[in-house]
């Protein structure tokens, strides 16, 4: 007989593996313990809360990987902190970020992420810091970002951007 597997867990399982797809480039040798042989909340960069045990933090920084955000990203609703600073990305930021109401800190420094930054960040409340310094986002600063009531700390240095970010 199968073991139980909660369906919230095995969304997030799938949800990292198809970040761990679009991460690499598919390089299959990329994030080694992202593999059956260990639960998810085990593998690399990947934190769980206890009680729940779905992802809570993703913390992959200033790694030699290179590749996209994946939209699944967005399935994992219980992620308050996503760190992928320095992992030479492309690619622009997936709308289904809105979907992370609890995300507290979003850090995507030092990539090569291009296009406007989301309208949709504004809708996460909880948003404490925002760093998306050096990277090649153009356009208006999203005025949506004055919803974040609960923003600390804004870096959009050294991109292309215009316009300000104006508080409520």
């Amino acid at each position: 007989m199968a073991a139980h597997v909660p369906l919230s867990s095995e969304i997030g399982k799938l949800a990292l593996l198809a970040l761990k797809g679009k991460l690499t480039n598919g390089d299959p040798d990329a994030l080694p313990s992202w593999n059956e042989s260990l639960h998810f909340c085990e593998w690399e960069g990947v934190t769980c809360s206890r009680h729940h045990m779905r992802v809570s933090a993703l913390q992959l920084q200033n790694q030699d990987l290179g590749g996209t955000l994946s939209p699944s990203l967005g399935n994992l609703t219980f992620l308050v902190e996503l760190n992928l600073t320095d992992l030479n990305l492309y690619g622009d930021i997936p709308r289904e970020v809105v979907r992370l109401k609890r995300l507290q800190i979003l850090s995507l420094m030092q990539n090569n992420i291009i296009g406007e930054i989301p309208r949709e960040v504004g809708r996460l409340k909880r948003l404490q810091v925002l760093e998306l310094k050096k990277n090649n986002f153009h356009g208006e600063i999203p005025m949506e970002l004055a919803n974040c009531s609960s923003l600390k700390k804004i870096d959009l240095s050294s991109n292309n951007l215009t316009g300000e970010v104006l508080r409520k």
